[in-house]
């Protein structure tokens, strides 16, 4: 009875330090840095694919109008 019970609690302390270890390593690797860089990155391929395709003037004004209502949106 014992011997199961040390194994079990030597199986749960593992465990522990196994997640701890995983949660310290993944810790940090998404700062504002980096989401800043991401949505960057997306924005400017999107301005490189509208060029390209002839749609930046409609994509412009339609981030224009949606930034405009939102705007009215806070001031109500």
């Amino acid at each position: 009875m014992t011997k199961s019970w040390v194994k079990m609690r030597t199986a749960v302390f593992k465990g522990k330090v196994g997640l701890n270890r995983f949660v310290q390593e993944e810790y940090g690797d998404f700062g504002i840095g980096q989401l800043a860089g991401i949505v960057a990155a997306v924005v400017i391929i999107g301005v490189i694919v509208s060029t390209i395709t002839g749609l930046l003037p409609e994509w412009i004004g339609q981030v224009w109008t949606w930034i405009g209502e939102l705007f009215m949106q806070i001031g109500s």
